[in-house]
């Protein structure tokens, strides 16, 4: 079934719609698609068919003339369609069959295909009566003549009378005449035309097979004659007689009985005649020397041998393998004569036989004909163009065409004049209809030769007569007819071939016969012009005329309309506007939609509008389904049938503009216009932002980076403590949640110890949740407490000290003091102190004052001489215990270490430990040190360990220290007391002190997150749940375990080891994708499942070059192959009994071991149990928690802490997963509430205008609008260099300039501040700095400008010390998604829509409240309100199949039908199409499937999640799970290309046992394919229009065939219309049961295969798989952007070449992921 098509609704729909109407024989040329006819014909008479014959079902015949074309038919309406096949042939033994057997298949068949002797009995023996039949097919229906059963069938129509009704007649044809009868050409089609009550139909415009029987193509034609008499070369009597011997001894050669084998079609095998066989291939090769010479005959005996050897390989008896062997030696004893002869023109005998090639060789040995010919090839050809050239050559036997092109190929080579311009190809038709291995292999490498010749790799095609008809090449220049012509058909199909303008054709003929000649072709050409005036009337021309018709002579007959803005709509523009109107549409690659016309018939007229139209021609119009106008528009009676095509049009218009589909100027509204129209409802704060949703550079303005405020929380906002006011103190607590040991021992006592820091400020602190931290040793949790202390200030001096406190603690303990802080001494931002608090006796004080007076400063470290030390009494050791000391030696003096123990047992003079134990301290020491120190005064004293303390501040992720590190902090390290300098300050304390900066950095963000938790719940009404009030109590805050910097490798929380990020193991790109590699990797012709590199070598290609090794290898190939030919018979059977709606069994991915191994499974359970799905996993609690307020947890306040953190500020948590649900939530919402608020939009754009409302820009400007951007934590915390602790800041005149003095303010550099050198008074006393100072600062600011750092920013620098920060549009998209996705997650779907109105990117309509989105109301059930069940089911056949493998039975199948309904359909206008449910259904799947993967997967991480999430919604996934489940038979589309394209993707899934693999990852999609050549901006740069022109050509070029108007459908490997159906699907699913979680159950049992495996192995996309891929190391380019397109070019290194692919999307992502996908389809072919 070469369905060769054109577009798809031209005229096989037009044929389809005459047989609709009337009977009628449908002549097509072969090849053109009469089969698709039928089918269609069929689907359009299945009404009742799917009723019992009792209750008036009814049943359809489709009778062929042989098994063959039978079985080809039934398989054909069993893929094509999802009718139920029977199919019956004599060698079944229908004959014996009793009427019971008989009643039960057409009961359970509803289309009977038979040939015509068993269908003719079936009616004759009463099994069933032509009152059930509902259309009979006949297929080669001009055998109908005499007796033929056809004949008969037809006379039964005549016994029934007036009494019942008749069955349709659809008889199809591609001949009109049989072979020779050419006579009394009228009356013979008359006959057949009564036979089959009906006239022959036909078209005129099929694309590719211009109908030659209509229109005769006129080329030159010539007749070329050559000599008559033959040189006999006596060779060739020589030969002739060594064959007829060995006839003689073949005939006495006993071979023993030969079985009959069956075929698979059930027709006896080819010959059990060996002997036959063996005869006709010499008689074949006899013919070959006497018409073409010796030469030919050379190459001729070769093609023999090689039979031979293969059929003796495959003998299964000695005594047949004898027969073979004797045949072969008797062929290389004829080729060496030949050779020999040939050798006689070549003197030098030494060589080699190839040598004989030689062009004057060929001539001489070879007859006047094909002298003749070879001059004609040189004399014409010399010196062309190759690609200016497409030559047929035509010969009888298909056994010639394989000499011929051998001949030709030595000659071409031989010949310098044509060398480079001939490049010759052959083709034979098949052998018999019998799949043999062989015909297999054949029509492999046919399809290649056609391939490369109609690329132009080839030029010149010999080919047999059986390519008359069916195989489709592209029209031709010159056609030569090498043999004569024997039958009519031939001569008007060769010569149809040459169909271009100056196209020359040949016919060779000897002079002798020239008259018989001329007189035969004359002949043929009258019956030509028979057929054709015939035809003529019976042409079904198309409803719309040509457009050079209308504008011809077009008279003003309809008067224009006029707007009421002037515009005018003209009669003559309306057909046009109609058609751009209809293309304006959203389709498939498929549906290419345009206006449907019909004329109306006599009786249609009546009907209509009574007598007054009679004569009168009437033409309805109907649009597509996805078009706003629904109903059919009548034209005005006119006097044409053009002029009533131009009315009903108008009038079409005209409705058009009066429903808004047209703009002021009467063109079809375009996307900006939408756009515009609906700017000020959704999008009226972008233009606060000065941005215009209708701008053209939209989509590709750069990702923008922010600068926003960061403002402090309220609570810490105005804090400082004021003298004689009660302030706050809150603790703060450390528990160390590692085990104690050597090493951690004194980390843990100091943590554990009773003192503590706590926050001191005038403002009460809410509850806030408990945190890690991780240090060195291991996690440590904090928390605040819960109640603080209460204290009251007595007098400004105490303040001042507690202040100066607090700056000793950042200054010099933590050293993270900038030269140009200050103390900040005004109440504003952060101005809260960090205090020590009191403990044991004094604890009612609250603070400790003794150490807050001991430590205004810390005591700076001092040396002391040999002298001093004499004079200074010995150190005492309880001075030391606990205390932090430094060395004063060595410029170690910025080392702190914490005393960990006092050994008073040791002295200087002791021995080292270790591995120094041959010297004592004082030795080590002094050897080291002994210039800084001069000697140790106190000889006797004790000895200190100390251990140092961590230099880091940052406690927020596990370290993941290199074990040097702690193997140095595990080693002891003794001092000599004498040498160090003790600060005094209490070492749990310093200890402590470390871990403020993480901390109170994190407690900024927490309250941050409890603001927002309270400020959400109130909006949304539960603040006052029980568990959201008062009394809440925040859980701690949890750490991410997905995320990658808190787990290793092996998902195990980190251990503090080193730790390596691991390489991700993927297996590589599947090496040799099946069948990729074939030409322009379309997903070509399945039929043969081997691998390329398998294929033995064409034989016949490549005669001159095979050797016994591959003619070996060719038989094994065959033998493996026949022995599945074998089973092949037997699944045949299968393949009839079981109906094509049986899904595959269930675990199609084998059950490897599960990731989640259920641990409380008991240990022996039977094996089938383990295996049923959990219940829970099909319940998502986000579901149940809108059901009511019983079901909600509550927000946590480190959930919103989580959705305020960027992965950029390295935190445990993040806001990435919360992002993904909420982006697929707000993608659901948005696609509800467009689909509530605008049913009558088309899909196009619904999804245009949605992609804007959850545009990263859209959502950056509703955030904007909000507080929440200052509140976000997006930075690392790197405390040293980007951090102003609290009640610090900048010098308060300083800091006044960015209020004051902006322009100045933007000046200031880093190094502007560093300058500043503050001194003490400064910056601890005054917080001013000085006026010389301040000028000094001001100078430098304005050097900016001259200097090298002119025109630098440095705000990213300097932002911190301002209270700014800069953040990227994207995240703060990002935060609201996953703010969304807290509420979600927690609260469930009717409070998240709440949310959209909060942040504005969704309006409530009055009395609409958005809660309600989920009750959603679409325009197409509006239009079916008043339609009955019947009616839907008379397009629903065998619905309860579909709803089976869906596992969903429909309340209302007016959904299910709409959800079936591809736009190509013309007949349904009940619902419209699948389109707007698909754009729901997208929504819906996506959201539900996000929250399975978010409530499932908590270890996988963000992105592994996202890659989750897209493998599992891809289109490409999609149509895989539809074709699984068989969805594909029911959808309603009229297209041929559509079903060709599914038909082969399907096939592509059986190969692929139904898995989503790694090739079908890689397939195409439509989305990857370019739709049409750019129209690209103007404004591209030269170079990269040029390239992307280029692209384009070049993609032609490398890819195959110029795709004709870029026909994208050609390129698409996966339909969209498949996973748009299933989108659709889930959308009328949940529309009819109105419960997602009844809908998520049936997407869990859809989906529950890939679900499981890909969470076990997330399949990575194509752009992570090109960048792993070992050796392509791709680049891609920028985005070239043509209005709603954007290609992508990607570079990439393949075999050492670099290739480049280009990618096209409707964003610059998909653009990429196509590229990819292109480049590693390209790598898949060469990694074989």
């Amino acid at each position: 079934w070469e369905f060769i098509l054109s577009q798809p609704r031209s005229y096989q729909l037009r044929l389809v719609d005459y047989v609709t109407k009337r009977n009628g024989i449908i002549y097509l040329p072969t090849g053109s698609g009469k089969t698709f006819v039928a089918i269609l014909a069929l689907k359009r008479f299945s009404k009742d068919m799917d009723k019992s014959i009792e209750n008036g079902g009814k049943r359809a015949l489709f009778i062929c003339n042989t098994v063959e074309l039978a079985r080809q038919q039934a398989i054909a309406v069993k893929r094509y369609s999802n009718l139920k096949v029977g199919f019956y042939v004599g060698e079944q033994g229908v004959d014996e069959w009793t009427r019971g057997k008989w009643s039960e298949e057409i009961e359970k068949n509803q289309v009977l295909v038979g040939t015509a002797q068993v269908i003719l009995d079936l009616f004759t023996q009463k099994h069933i009566v032509l009152s059930s039949v509902s259309i009979v097919i006949i297929d080669e229906c001009h055998h109908g003549s005499g007796h033929h059963p056809y004949h008969e069938f037809m006379r039964l129509f005549l016994y029934v009378g007036q009494k019942g009704p008749l069955p349709r007649v659809v008889g199809l044809t591609g001949v009109l005449i049989k072979g020779n009868e050419i006579k009394q050409v009228p009356i013979k089609l008359k006959d057949l035309e009564t036979t089959y009550r009906g006239n022959i139909v036909t078209v005129s415009d099929t694309e590719e097979l211009e109908n030659v029987m209509l229109y005769s193509t006129k080329p030159k034609e010539y007749l070329l004659t050559y000599p008559s008499q033959m040189n006999n070369f006596s060779i060739s009597n020589v030969i002739s007689s060594k064959i007829s011997n060995f006839y003689a001894s073949l005939d006495l050669m006993d071979i023993g009985k030969q079985p009959v084998r069956m075929s698979k079609g059930l027709i006896s095998q080819q010959d059990p005649h060996k002997k036959k066989a063996v005869k006709s291939m010499f008689n074949d090769f006899l013919f070959q020397m006497t018409e073409y010479g010796i030469y030919t005959a050379s190459i001729a005996i070769l093609s023999v041998t090689v039979n031979f050897e293969v059929k003796k390989r495959q003998a299964e008896t000695l005594c047949l393998k004898t027969m073979y062997r004797s045949a072969i030696s008797l062929c290389d004893n004829i080729r060496h004569l030949l050779v020999q002869k040939l050798r006689d023109l070549v003197d030098d005998d030494e060589a080699d036989d190839n040598q004989v090639d030689v062009e004057e060789v060929i001539m001489n040995f070879s007859t006047p004909k094909v002298q003749r010919f070879l001059q004609y090839l040189k004399q014409t050809f010399a010196g062309k163009q190759p690609k200016d050239i497409s030559c047929l050559v035509f010969v009888e036997r298909r056994y010639t065409a394989k000499c011929i092109y051998g001949m030709l190929r030595a000659f071409i080579a031989s010949t310098a004049e044509l060398r480079d311009v001939l490049v010759p190809q052959f083709m034979v038709g098949r052998k018999g209809i019998n799949q043999d291995f062989e015909s297999v292999l054949e029509r492999k490498f046919l399809k290649s030769a056609i391939q490369q010749f109609r690329e132009g790799e080839a030029n010149m095609m010999v080919c047999s007569s059986v390519l008359e008809e069916g195989i489709d090449v592209q029209s031709c220049n010159y056609v030569l007819i090498l043999d004569p012509i024997k039958t009519f058909n031939m001569y008007v199909q060769t010569k149809g071939r040459a169909r271009c303008k100056d196209a020359v054709f040949i016919l060779f003929c000897p002079d002798l016969d020239r008259a018989k000649f001329a007189q035969q072709i004359e002949q043929y050409r009258v019956a030509h012009a028979e057929i054709a005036s015939y035809l003529k009337d019976r042409v079904l021309e198309r409803a719309e005329p040509p457009m050079h018709e209308i504008t011809d002579h077009f008279q003003d007959c309809i008067p224009p309309f006029i707007n009421e803005y002037g515009a005018v709509l003209l009669a003559s523009s309306a057909l046009m506007l109609l058609h751009r109107y209809c293309q304006s549409m959203p389709s498939d690659a498929f549906g290419l939609l345009a206006p449907w016309m019909n004329l109306l018939d006599d009786k249609e007229r009546l009907m209509l509008l009574g007598k007054s139209a009679e004569q009168r021609s009437v033409v309805s119009i109907v649009l597509p389904l996805n078009t706003k106008l629904r109903e059919t528009i009548y034209s005005d009676p006119m006097d044409s049938n053009k002029n009533a095509k131009i009315s009903a049009a108008f009038k079409a218009c005209k409705q058009l503009y009066l429903m808004g589909e047209l703009n002021k100027r009467f063109l079809p509204i375009t996307m900006k216009e939408h756009m515009a129209g609906i700017a000020d409802v959704h999008f009226e704060h972008w233009k606060k932002y000065g941005d215009d949703v209708t701008a053209v550079n939209r989509r590709t303005k750069k990702e923008q980076v922010r600068t926003y405020n960061t403002i402090c929380p309220a609570e810490t906002f105005d804090a400082r403590p004021r003298v004689g006011e009660v302030c706050y103190a809150y603790e703060i607590f450390l528990e160390p949640q590692f085990e104690k040991n050597d090493y951690t021992e004194p980390m843990y006592e100091s943590l554990k110890s009773p003192q503590n820091y706590a926050l001191l400020l005038r403002n009460k602190l809410p509850r806030l949740a408990e945190m890690p931290l991780f240090s060195n040793q291991g996690r440590i949790n904090v928390c605040v407490a819960e109640e603080p202390r209460e204290l009251v200030i007595q007098n400004q001096e105490q303040l001042e000290q507690l202040l100066q406190f607090h700056g000793t603690l950042f200054r010099d303990l933590l050293r993270i003091w900038q030269p140009f802080f200050v103390l900040n001494r005004r109440s504003k931002e952060n101005s809260y102190l960090v205090v020590p608090l009191a403990v044991g006796a004094d604890k009612p004080k609250v603070i400790d004052w003794s150490l807050v007076t001991k430590f205004q400063r810390l005591p700076s470290v001092q040396k002391s001489s040999v002298q001093q030390r004499k004079e200074q009494p010995a150190p005492r050791a309880e001075d030391f215990v606990g205390q932090i000391v430094t060395q004063w030696y060595a410029n170690y003096e910025q080392k702190r270490m914490l005393v960990t123990k006092v050994h008073r047992d040791l002295t200087p003079f002791s021995n080292m430990e270790m591995n120094h134990q041959d010297k004592t301290y004082y030795e080590f020491t002094m050897s080291k040190y002994s210039n800084h120190i001069g000697d140790v005064v106190h000889r006797d004293q004790f000895m200190i360990e100390v251990r140092e303390l961590t230099e880091q501040l940052n406690f927020y992720v596990q370290q993941r220290g290199k074990s040097s590190a702690k193997s140095k902090a595990r080693a002891k390290v003794m001092l000599i007391p004498e040498l160090c300098f003790n600060f005094g300050f209490p070492g749990d304390l310093w200890t402590k002190v470390i871990f403020l900066p993480s901390i109170l950095r994190r407690l900024h963000f927490l309250l941050h997150a409890e603001a927002l938790r309270k400020r959400f719940n109130t909006y949304l009404g539960l603040q006052n749940l029980p568990v959201n009030g008062a009394n809440y109590k925040p859980k701690p805050v949890e750490i991410d375990w997905s995320l990658k910097r808190n787990v290793d490798s092996l998902g195990n929380a980190v251990a503090d080891e080193d730790f390596e990020e691991p390489r991700s193991l993927l297996e590589p790109m599947p090496t040799k994708t099946i069948e990729t590699a074939m030409e322009n990797l379309q997903i070509g012709d399945f039929e043969n499942n081997w691998q390329q590199y398998m294929e033995p070598i064409d034989l016949s290609r490549n005669l001159m070059s095979t050797y016994p090794v591959e003619l070996a290898y060719y038989y094994q190939f065959a033998a493996g192959y026949v022995a599945t030919l074998d089973q092949m018979e037997y699944a045949d059977k299968e393949f009839w009994t079981e109906n094509q709606f049986k899904m595959p069994s269930s675990s199609i991915y084998g059950t490897r071991s599960p990731a989640k191994v259920q641990a409380n499974l008991p240990a022996l359970l039977p094996a089938s149990k383990a295996l049923q799905p959990q219940k829970q996993e099909s319940q998502l609690g986000i579901l149940q928690r809108g059901v009511s307020n019983t079901h909600i947890t509550p927000a946590e306040q480190a959930e919103f802490l989580a959705a305020i953190t960027t992965s950029g500020s390295a935190d445990v948590y993040d806001m990435e997963r919360l992002e993904m649900l909420g982006d697929s939530f707000l993608k659901l919402s948005a696609s509800l509430y467009l689909s509530n608020k605008y049913p009558e939009w088309n899909e196009g754009t619904l999804t245009e205008v949605k992609s804007c409302l959850v545009s990263n820009r859209n959502l950056l400007y509703c955030l904007s609008d909000t507080d929440i951007p200052t509140k976000i934590s997006g930075q690392l915390f790197t405390p040293k260099y980007t951090w102003v602790p609290p009640s610090i800041s900048l010098p308060h005149n300083v800091l006044a300039l960015w209020q004051e003095k902006p322009e100045l303010a933007a000046l200031v550099g880093p190094h502007n501040l560093r300058d500043l050198y503050l001194n003490e008074e400064e910056s601890l006393v005054k917080s001013d700095c000085s006026e010389a100072n301040y000028r000094t600062f001001v100078e430098g600011c304005h050097g900016n400008m001259q200097n090298h750092h002119a025109g630098a920013d440095f705000s990213a620098e300097v932002n911190f010390c301002i209270g700014k920060a800069k953040i990227a549009d994207k995240v703060i998209a990002d935060t609201l998604e996953a703010l969304l996705g807290v509420i979600v997650k927690n609260y469930g779907l009717q409070h998240g829509f709440r949310m959209l109105e909060y942040f504005g990117i969704c309006k409530a309509d009055i009395g609409k409240p958005l809660t309600q989105l989920l009750d959603l109301h679409l325009a197409s059930s509006k239009m079916r309100t008043n339609v009955s069940t019947t009616d839907i089911d008379t397009f629903l056949i065998n619905h309860h199949h579909l709803e089976q493998n869906l596992g969903y039975t429909f309340k209302d199948r007016g959904y299910l039908l709409q959800a079936l309904t591809h736009p190509s359909y013309p007949t349904n206008r009940i619902t419209g199409c699948y389109q707007e449910l698909e754009f729901v259904g997208d929504a819906i799947l996506d959201f539900l499937i996000s929250a399975h993967i978010f409530e499932n997967n908590t270890k996988m991480t963000p992105g592994q999640l996202t890659d989750l999430r897209s493998a599992l919604v891809n289109n490409t996934t999609l149509a895989c799970i539809c074709v699984r489940h068989k969805l594909n038979f029911f959808i309603l589309a009229e297209n041929a290309l559509l079903s060709e394209s599914i038909a082969n993707f399907v096939h592509f899934q059986e190969s692929q046992g139904h898995k989503v693999t790694n090739q079908v990852m890689i397939l195409l999609e439509e989305v990857d394919v370019q739709p049409s050549s750019l129209d690209i901006e103007d404004d591209l740069p030269m170079p990269e229009l040029m390239e992307a022109i280029n692209a384009i050509t070049a993609e032609k070029k490398e890819d195959g065939s110029a795709k004709g108007a870029f026909n994208m459908s050609q390129n698409v490997d996966v339909p969209k219309a498949l996973g748009d159906v299933l989108e659709a699907l889930i959308a009328a699913i949940y529309l009819d049961c109105r419960d997602l979680q009844r809908t998520w159950q049936v997407i869990y049992n859809l989906f529950k295969p890939e679900i499981d495996e890909f969470s076990r192995n997330v399949p990575i996309n194509p752009i992570r798989q090109l960048y792993e891929h070992k050796l392509a190391n791709p680049i891609y380019s920028q985005p070239i952007i043509d209005q709603d397109k954007v290609m992508v070019s990607c570079q990439f290194t393949c075999m050492e070449k670099t290739i480049k692919v280009y990618g096209f999307g409707s964003n610059k992502n998909q653009a990429k992921l196509s590229a990819a996908k292109h480049a590693l389809q390209k790598l898949a072919k060469f990694d074989a």
